[in-house]
Protein backbone atom coordinates (compact mmCIF):
# COMPACT_ATOMS: atom_id res chain seq x y z
CA UNK A 1 0.00 0.00 0.00
CA UNK A 2 0.95 3.80 -0.34
CA UNK A 3 0.13 4.87 2.98
CA UNK A 4 -0.18 9.12 3.53
CA UNK A 5 0.77 10.70 7.08
CA UNK A 6 -0.35 14.24 7.72
CA UNK A 7 3.52 14.09 10.17
CA UNK A 8 3.31 18.18 10.90
CA UNK A 9 3.07 17.44 14.57
CA UNK A 10 6.29 15.05 14.48
CA UNK A 11 7.89 18.74 14.17
CA UNK A 12 6.23 19.15 18.00
CA UNK A 13 7.12 16.38 19.55
CA UNK A 14 9.96 16.37 22.49
CA UNK A 15 10.49 13.78 24.81
CA UNK A 16 9.50 16.08 27.91
CA UNK A 17 6.35 18.45 26.06
CA UNK A 18 4.85 15.20 24.13
CA UNK A 19 6.32 12.22 25.13
CA UNK A 20 7.14 11.55 21.35
CA UNK A 21 4.12 9.53 21.04
CA UNK A 22 3.60 10.23 17.40
CA UNK A 23 7.36 10.42 16.28
CA UNK A 24 7.27 6.52 17.97
CA UNK A 25 4.58 5.55 16.40
CA UNK A 26 5.16 6.54 13.06
CA UNK A 27 8.56 5.32 13.35
CA UNK A 28 7.25 1.95 14.81
CA UNK A 29 4.66 1.65 11.81
CA UNK A 30 7.15 2.19 8.77
CA UNK A 31 9.67 -0.37 10.47
CA UNK A 32 7.60 -3.40 11.18
CA UNK A 33 5.95 -2.66 7.63
CA UNK A 34 8.65 -2.41 4.51
CA UNK A 35 6.22 -3.68 2.44
CA UNK A 36 4.47 -0.46 2.22
CA UNK A 37 5.40 2.99 0.94
CA UNK A 38 4.83 6.03 3.59
CA UNK A 39 4.54 9.47 2.56
CA UNK A 40 5.03 11.70 5.22
CA UNK A 41 3.34 15.08 4.91
CA UNK A 42 5.00 18.25 6.39
CA UNK A 43 3.85 21.64 6.51
CA UNK A 44 7.58 22.76 7.00
CA UNK A 45 11.15 21.31 6.16
CA UNK A 46 11.51 18.87 8.64
CA UNK A 47 15.14 18.88 10.38
CA UNK A 48 17.88 16.71 9.05
CA UNK A 49 18.24 14.67 11.90
CA UNK A 50 14.91 13.37 11.51
CA UNK A 51 15.65 9.85 10.31
CA UNK A 52 13.12 7.24 8.94
CA UNK A 53 13.38 4.31 7.04
CA UNK A 54 14.14 3.33 3.57
CA UNK A 55 10.06 2.86 2.25
CA UNK A 56 9.54 7.06 4.14
CA UNK A 57 9.11 9.92 1.80
CA UNK A 58 8.77 12.75 2.93
CA UNK A 59 6.58 15.84 0.99
CA UNK A 60 6.88 19.12 2.32
CA UNK A 61 3.37 21.21 2.12
CA UNK A 62 4.45 25.05 3.16
CA UNK A 63 1.63 26.29 5.61
CA UNK A 64 1.25 29.86 5.84
CA UNK A 65 0.25 31.01 9.67
CA UNK A 66 -1.43 29.09 12.40
CA UNK A 67 -4.96 31.44 12.03
CA UNK A 68 -7.93 28.81 11.61
CA UNK A 69 -8.70 30.36 7.90
CA UNK A 70 -4.98 29.49 7.56
CA UNK A 71 -5.07 26.03 9.05
CA UNK A 72 -8.06 24.69 6.74
CA UNK A 73 -6.66 26.32 3.50
CA UNK A 74 -3.47 24.25 3.84
CA UNK A 75 -5.91 21.14 5.48
CA UNK A 76 -8.44 20.60 3.01
CA UNK A 77 -6.71 22.31 -0.24
CA UNK A 78 -3.12 22.26 -0.09
CA UNK A 79 -3.09 18.65 1.66
CA UNK A 80 -5.66 17.23 -0.77
CA UNK A 81 -3.90 18.88 -3.70
CA UNK A 82 -0.48 16.92 -3.23
CA UNK A 83 -2.54 13.57 -1.75
CA UNK A 84 -4.04 13.77 -5.24
CA UNK A 85 -0.63 13.39 -6.84
CA UNK A 86 0.24 10.73 -4.39
CA UNK A 87 -2.03 8.03 -5.62
CA UNK A 88 -2.85 7.10 -1.64
CA UNK A 89 -4.45 4.07 -0.65
CA UNK A 90 -4.95 5.27 3.12
CA UNK A 91 -4.22 8.36 4.88
CA UNK A 92 -3.28 8.85 8.44
CA UNK A 93 -4.51 11.70 10.56
CA UNK A 94 -1.95 11.75 13.23
CA UNK A 95 -3.02 15.02 14.49
CA UNK A 96 -6.76 14.35 15.25
CA UNK A 97 -7.74 15.97 11.84
CA UNK A 98 -8.52 14.67 7.80
CA UNK A 99 -9.02 16.58 5.29
CA UNK A 100 -12.51 15.93 4.61
CA UNK A 101 -12.69 17.00 0.72
CA UNK A 102 -10.43 13.64 -0.07
CA UNK A 103 -11.61 10.47 -1.13
CA UNK A 104 -9.06 8.38 0.40
CA UNK A 105 -10.32 6.10 3.27
CA UNK A 106 -8.58 7.75 6.34
CA UNK A 107 -7.46 6.67 9.67
CA UNK A 108 -8.24 9.35 12.29
CA UNK A 109 -5.45 9.17 14.98
CA UNK A 110 -6.51 11.28 18.86
CA UNK A 111 -3.92 12.32 21.40
CA UNK A 112 -5.89 15.29 22.71
CA UNK A 113 -8.83 16.64 23.70
CA UNK A 114 -8.18 19.43 25.78
CA UNK A 115 -9.71 21.29 23.56
CA UNK A 116 -13.24 19.74 24.51
CA UNK A 117 -12.82 20.81 28.40
CA UNK A 118 -12.17 24.52 27.71
CA UNK A 119 -8.05 24.17 28.86
CA UNK A 120 -5.94 27.11 29.89
CA UNK A 121 -3.42 29.21 27.23
CA UNK A 122 -5.04 28.19 24.08
CA UNK A 123 -6.75 30.59 22.04
CA UNK A 124 -10.57 30.14 22.70
CA UNK A 125 -11.08 30.16 18.67
CA UNK A 126 -9.11 27.57 18.41
CA UNK A 127 -10.67 25.35 20.52
CA UNK A 128 -14.07 26.18 18.97
CA UNK A 129 -12.95 25.37 15.65
CA UNK A 130 -11.22 21.87 17.19
CA UNK A 131 -15.21 21.45 18.52
CA UNK A 132 -16.77 22.15 15.97
CA UNK A 133 -15.04 19.83 13.54
CA UNK A 134 -14.10 17.23 15.44
CA UNK A 135 -17.67 15.41 14.77
CA UNK A 136 -17.14 15.66 11.15
CA UNK A 137 -13.45 14.55 11.37
CA UNK A 138 -14.91 11.19 13.22
CA UNK A 139 -17.74 10.56 10.82
CA UNK A 140 -15.47 10.89 8.17
CA UNK A 141 -12.61 8.43 9.09
CA UNK A 142 -12.66 4.78 8.18
CA UNK A 143 -11.32 4.08 11.72
CA UNK A 144 -11.03 6.02 14.71
CA UNK A 145 -7.81 5.48 17.70
CA UNK A 146 -7.58 6.90 20.54
CA UNK A 147 -4.35 6.85 22.74
CA UNK A 148 -6.24 6.29 26.00
CA UNK A 149 -9.17 5.35 27.68
CA UNK A 150 -9.64 8.66 28.43
CA UNK A 151 -9.73 10.12 25.03
CA UNK A 152 -12.05 6.87 24.24
CA UNK A 153 -14.80 8.46 26.98
CA UNK A 154 -14.52 12.03 25.14
CA UNK A 155 -14.62 10.67 21.64
CA UNK A 156 -17.70 8.99 22.95
CA UNK A 157 -19.31 11.41 24.34
CA UNK A 158 -19.39 13.31 21.18
CA UNK A 159 -19.87 10.70 19.05
CA UNK A 160 -21.70 7.60 20.34
CA UNK A 161 -22.39 6.22 16.74
CA UNK A 162 -18.44 6.21 16.35
CA UNK A 163 -17.99 3.10 18.94
CA UNK A 164 -17.75 0.63 16.07
CA UNK A 165 -14.79 1.66 14.20
CA UNK A 166 -13.40 3.22 17.41
CA UNK A 167 -9.94 1.24 18.83
CA UNK A 168 -7.85 2.34 21.70
CA UNK A 169 -3.61 2.07 21.13
CA UNK A 170 -1.81 2.71 24.34
CA UNK A 171 1.22 4.28 23.36
CA UNK A 172 4.41 2.36 24.70
CA UNK A 173 6.90 4.15 27.69
CA UNK A 174 10.37 4.28 26.19
CA UNK A 175 12.99 1.86 27.63
CA UNK A 176 14.90 4.86 29.14
CA UNK A 177 12.53 5.07 31.92
CA UNK A 178 13.53 2.51 34.32
CA UNK A 179 14.08 2.85 38.35
CA UNK A 180 18.16 3.78 39.60
CA UNK A 181 20.19 2.38 41.95
CA UNK A 182 21.32 3.97 44.59
CA UNK A 183 24.27 5.31 43.75
CA UNK A 184 23.19 5.92 40.11
CA UNK A 185 20.39 8.35 41.81
CA UNK A 186 23.16 9.94 43.79
CA UNK A 187 24.85 10.92 41.05
CA UNK A 188 21.64 12.39 39.63
CA UNK A 189 20.91 14.48 42.40
CA UNK A 190 24.36 16.14 42.22
CA UNK A 191 24.37 16.76 38.37
CA UNK A 192 20.68 18.28 38.43
CA UNK A 193 19.48 19.19 42.04
CA UNK A 194 22.84 19.79 44.09
CA UNK A 195 23.21 16.83 45.74
CA UNK A 196 19.42 17.11 47.38
CA UNK A 197 15.92 15.43 47.03
CA UNK A 198 13.85 17.41 44.40
CA UNK A 199 10.10 16.89 42.89
CA UNK A 200 9.95 16.91 39.22
CA UNK A 201 6.86 17.99 36.82
CA UNK A 202 7.69 17.20 33.31
CA UNK A 203 5.97 19.15 30.52
CA UNK A 204 5.98 22.45 28.82
CA UNK A 205 6.13 25.75 30.50
CA UNK A 206 2.79 26.41 29.31
CA UNK A 207 -0.75 27.64 31.56
CA UNK A 208 -2.36 24.25 30.82
CA UNK A 209 0.19 22.49 32.69
CA UNK A 210 -1.02 24.70 35.61
CA UNK A 211 2.62 25.23 36.98
CA UNK A 212 1.64 28.59 38.70
CA UNK A 213 -0.31 26.71 41.19
CA UNK A 214 2.69 24.19 41.26
CA UNK A 215 4.66 27.16 42.60
CA UNK A 216 2.38 28.01 45.10
CA UNK A 217 2.38 24.34 46.72
CA UNK A 218 5.69 24.12 46.87
CA UNK A 219 6.38 27.85 48.64
CA UNK A 220 4.19 26.71 51.42
CA UNK A 221 6.02 23.55 51.52
CA UNK A 222 8.89 25.35 51.87
CA UNK A 223 7.80 27.44 54.10
CA UNK A 224 6.04 25.19 56.54
CA UNK A 225 8.97 22.30 56.38
CA UNK A 226 11.87 24.65 55.82
CA UNK A 227 13.59 21.51 53.48
CA UNK A 228 16.12 22.16 51.01
CA UNK A 229 14.00 20.59 48.55
CA UNK A 230 14.47 21.61 44.97
CA UNK A 231 11.93 21.37 42.14
CA UNK A 232 12.54 20.87 38.80
CA UNK A 233 10.31 21.99 35.64
CA UNK A 234 11.55 19.71 32.68
CA UNK A 235 10.02 20.91 29.54
CA UNK A 236 10.38 23.60 26.71
CA UNK A 237 9.44 27.06 27.26
CA UNK A 238 6.80 28.52 24.81
CA UNK A 239 5.10 31.56 24.57
CA UNK A 240 1.82 31.37 26.07
CA UNK A 241 3.87 30.75 29.06
CA UNK A 242 5.69 34.18 29.33
CA UNK A 243 4.06 35.13 32.26
CA UNK A 244 5.25 31.92 34.13
CA UNK A 245 8.80 32.04 33.29
CA UNK A 246 8.87 36.24 34.03
CA UNK A 247 7.47 35.48 37.31
CA UNK A 248 10.71 33.03 38.68
CA UNK A 249 13.07 35.86 38.89
CA UNK A 250 10.88 37.24 41.82
CA UNK A 251 9.36 33.74 43.31
CA UNK A 252 11.20 33.99 46.37
CA UNK A 253 12.74 30.19 46.00
CA UNK A 254 14.07 30.82 42.62
CA UNK A 255 17.36 29.64 43.49
CA UNK A 256 15.47 25.95 44.58
CA UNK A 257 13.88 26.09 41.30
CA UNK A 258 15.98 24.30 38.31
CA UNK A 259 14.66 25.04 34.63
CA UNK A 260 15.68 22.27 32.39
CA UNK A 261 13.88 23.09 28.45
CA UNK A 262 15.98 20.99 26.38
CA UNK A 263 16.24 17.57 27.93
CA UNK A 264 16.65 14.51 25.83
CA UNK A 265 15.08 10.93 26.23
CA UNK A 266 18.39 9.87 27.88
CA UNK A 267 18.48 13.16 29.99
CA UNK A 268 14.77 12.93 31.15
CA UNK A 269 14.69 9.69 32.22
CA UNK A 270 17.33 10.04 34.66
CA UNK A 271 15.86 13.34 36.04
CA UNK A 272 12.63 11.03 36.25
CA UNK A 273 13.76 8.29 37.85
CA UNK A 274 16.22 9.96 40.29
CA UNK A 275 13.27 11.99 41.79
CA UNK A 276 12.09 11.95 45.27
CA UNK A 277 8.55 12.26 43.30
CA UNK A 278 6.79 13.48 40.46
CA UNK A 279 3.97 16.12 40.87
CA UNK A 280 1.77 15.69 37.74
CA UNK A 281 -0.75 19.15 37.36
CA UNK A 282 -1.86 18.60 34.11
CA UNK A 283 -5.58 18.38 34.04
CA UNK A 284 -6.96 17.95 30.69
CA UNK A 285 -4.08 15.71 28.98
CA UNK A 286 -5.18 12.85 26.91
CA UNK A 287 -2.68 10.51 27.83
CA UNK A 288 -0.78 11.13 31.12
CA UNK A 289 2.95 9.59 29.94
CA UNK A 290 4.89 11.43 32.84
CA UNK A 291 2.85 9.37 35.18
CA UNK A 292 3.52 6.23 33.28
CA UNK A 293 7.35 7.29 33.59
CA UNK A 294 7.28 7.72 37.35
CA UNK A 295 5.43 4.16 37.58
CA UNK A 296 8.53 2.54 35.63
CA UNK A 297 10.56 3.91 37.39
CA UNK A 298 9.26 2.97 40.57
CA UNK A 299 8.70 7.21 41.53
CA UNK A 300 5.44 7.93 43.35
CA UNK A 301 3.41 10.55 42.18
CA UNK A 302 1.21 13.58 43.32
CA UNK A 303 -1.31 14.30 40.83
CA UNK A 304 -4.16 16.73 40.28
CA UNK A 305 -7.32 14.87 39.99
CA UNK A 306 -8.11 13.91 36.49
CA UNK A 307 -9.10 11.12 34.25
CA UNK A 308 -5.88 10.69 32.62
CA UNK A 309 -3.72 10.54 36.02
CA UNK A 310 -5.97 8.15 37.21
CA UNK A 311 -6.09 6.19 34.24
CA UNK A 312 -2.12 6.10 34.22
CA UNK A 313 -1.53 5.81 37.86
CA UNK A 314 -4.85 4.35 39.81
CA UNK A 315 -4.11 3.87 43.43
CA UNK A 316 -0.67 4.22 43.34
CA UNK A 317 -0.85 7.90 43.26
CA UNK A 318 -1.53 10.55 46.08
CA UNK A 319 -4.17 12.92 43.90
CA UNK A 320 -5.28 16.45 45.01
CA UNK A 321 -7.91 18.63 44.79
CA UNK A 322 -8.12 20.79 41.62
CA UNK A 323 -10.25 23.47 43.41
CA UNK A 324 -8.46 23.33 46.40
CA UNK A 325 -5.04 24.96 45.62
CA UNK A 326 -4.03 24.29 49.20
CA UNK A 327 -4.34 20.48 48.81
CA UNK A 328 -1.65 20.00 46.69
CA UNK A 329 0.74 21.57 49.15
CA UNK A 330 -0.84 19.03 51.87
CA UNK A 331 -0.33 16.39 49.69
CA UNK A 332 3.03 17.46 49.01
CA UNK A 333 4.17 17.80 52.93
CA UNK A 334 2.30 14.90 53.51
CA UNK A 335 4.49 12.60 51.10
CA UNK A 336 7.57 14.54 52.21
CA UNK A 337 6.89 13.87 55.86
CA UNK A 338 5.54 10.00 55.15
CA UNK A 339 7.95 7.74 54.25
CA UNK A 340 5.17 4.89 55.19
CA UNK A 341 3.04 6.93 52.14
CA UNK A 342 5.76 6.89 50.01
CA UNK A 343 6.61 3.16 50.75
CA UNK A 344 2.66 2.06 50.52
CA UNK A 345 1.65 4.07 47.03
CA UNK A 346 5.25 2.35 45.53
CA UNK A 347 4.20 -0.71 46.50
CA UNK A 348 0.42 -0.20 44.26
CA UNK A 349 2.52 0.39 41.16
CA UNK A 350 1.39 -1.76 37.99
CA UNK A 351 4.11 -1.52 36.07
CA UNK A 352 2.14 -3.43 33.07
CA UNK A 353 3.32 -4.03 29.56
CA UNK A 354 2.89 -2.56 26.59
CA UNK A 355 2.53 -4.12 23.25
CA UNK A 356 3.88 -1.71 20.29
CA UNK A 357 0.61 -2.83 18.74
CA UNK A 358 1.48 -0.25 15.78
CA UNK A 359 -0.53 -2.68 12.94
CA UNK A 360 -3.80 -0.90 14.67
CA UNK A 361 -2.49 1.85 12.72
CA UNK A 362 -2.93 0.98 8.97
CA UNK A 363 -5.25 -2.32 9.58
CA UNK A 364 -9.17 -2.32 10.16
Amino acid sequence: MRIGVNASCVLQDTPADTGNIVRDLLSGISRSHPEHHFIFFFDQTPPANLQWPENVSTVVVPARGHRNWQQYLWLEWKLVSAIKKQQLDLFLGMDGQIPLRSKVPAHLVISDTGFLHGVAGIPASRQRFLKKNLARYIAHAKKVIVLSHTLEQDVLQQAPDAAAKLRVLLPAVDSSYRSLEWEDREEVKSTYAGRVEYFVAVGSIHPKNNLMPLLKAFSALKRRLHSNMKLLLVGSETAAGAEIIGSLPSYKYRNDVVLIPDADQATLGAIVAGAYALVYTTRFAGVAMPVYAAMQCAVPVIALEGAAAREAGGDAVLYADPENLEDLADKMCLLYKDEELRSRLLGKINKAGRTEAFDALIID
